[in-house]
């Protein structure tokens, strides 16, 4: 049995669907505004990134205090404010006064926002179905996301070709909206809270870090998505910089690859959330797919057709997505709940600083050095480390 028999649960994973559906939207079309107006590869990457960042930088303040929070209330200012984010986005391209500094500003908005939602979301979950489920809603949940991956860039690239610019934006902006009546009606289950609101703001912060570097199997998965962030997905998430700079084949081109590397990443979503034998270790799969994605990642910086990019592109969304979840349905687990908010938003700390900064510096380093140098360059690196940490700190036996 999977978390979809679960009604509250399927109504939120559809309606949710949607939303992520337009940020995904809005991701690539502000990326590709961007690049129209700069072409500049690092401009780029840190105008698609700053949607990640804060996540990755602020994220575990907002867990320390996310932990109390009404959940319900929470999430249905939040998603209302990103609502009205997104409507100036598209407001300002109606205006046709869209600049580099609008469109960093809105991201960075938009990132803050995401940072503020981000331990909401991963908690969410857990008070909407039973623990005996939640596996496969951690799973399903990811699926939701990364099949937005999928249709969300080719939608984009399909309406800035057929349309314009205007309209990608107002439909993203509307894809926020049949969330919200869901999150303030649906049923949700009790959750304990922490009883420690009243302990030093720093000390609450250090105890979510503390919890996972003092379980085993939690700081060897933060280690993988580390290395699997900066060195493997930091591609993924400069896309539109990549279709620029080396394929040049135009919003078309970008849309395509983007979703085929959203549709690996919802091929391993899909086969995780569907699993109903939670007692199969998924962490044995995470070094062998992070494995696999430093290699096709390093194939990558040869490849300049598209549709041999978009096959490789399909691997690494896959993989890096297996290391993804697979940390993330560990953390939820293994952690006691008055601890899981900030647990979880140090594993995404991890991951999405990680892969901010991974693609900042190759999206710098496109500047100076041809992209595509740059790509090759990065997994090697990022292998090298982590033979050198495994080796070093844990004499060869790591999972």
């Amino acid at each position: 049995m999977t978390a979809l028999s679960n009604k509250p649960f399927t109504l939120y994973f559809l309606s949710n669907t949607i939303a992520l559906l337009g940020l995904w939207i809005q991701k690539i079309g502000v990326g590709w505004l961007t690049w129209e107006i700069t072409e500049s590869t690092f401009w780029t990457s840190f105008v698609t990134l700053a949607l990640m960042a804060p996540a990755g930088v602020i994220g575990p303040l907002f867990a320390v205090f996310a932990e109390n929070w009404n959940m319900r209330t929470a999430s249905v200012i939040l998603k209302v404010l990103m609502f009205m984010t997104g409507g100036i986005i598209w407001f300002l391209q109606y205006l046709d006064m869209h600049s580099l500094f609008t469109l960093a500003s809105l991201s960075i908005l938009q990132g803050l926002l995401s940072a503020c939602y981000h331990p909401v979301r991963l908690v969410f979950v857990s008070i909407v179905v039973p623990r005996n489920l939640l596996s496969s809603a951690v799973g399903l949940n990811s699926a939701s996301f990364n099949g937005s991956r999928v249709v969300g860039p080719a939608f984009a690239g399909l309406t800035i070709a057929l349309f314009n610019l205007e309209t990608t934006f107002f439909i993203a902006m509307l894809t926020y909206i049949p969330l919200i009546p869901v999150l303030i009606y649906m049923p949700l289950r009790d959750r304990v809270k922490s009883s420690s609101t009243h302990d030093n703001f720093l000390k609450r912060l250090l105890e979510g870090g503390k919890v996972a570097l003092k379980t085993p199997i939690i700081a060897r998965g933060l280690f993988v998505v580390f290395i699997s962030a900066f060195f493997v997905r930091g591609m993924l998430e400069i896309q539109p910089t990549i279709a620029g700079e080396i394929l040049d084949k135009g919003s078309i081109g970008l849309s395509f690859i983007t979703a085929t590397a959203g549709f690996g990443a919802l091929l391993a979503s899909i086969w995780i959330g569907l699993r109903t034998n939670t007692e199969v270790k998924i962490e044995t799969k995470l070094v062998p797919m992070l494995t696999l994605g430093l290699v096709v990642s390093f194939i990558l910086g040869f490849i300049s057709e598209m549709y041999l990019m978009a096959f490789a592109f399909t691997i690494v969304g896959f993989t890096t997505t297996v290391v993804g979840i697979g940390t993330q349905t560990v953390i939820q687990l293994k952690v006691d709940e008055i601890y899981r908010a900030r647990v979880l938003t140090w594993w995404s700390s991890v991951s999405f600083g990680s892969l901010t900064i991974g693609g900042i510096l190759l999206g710098l380093a496109g500047e100076f050095i041809p992209l595509n140098v740059g790509m090759m360059i990065m997994p090697i690196l990022g292998y090298l480390i982590f033979k050198l940490v495994v080796y070093s700190h844990f004499k060869n036996n790591f999972m």
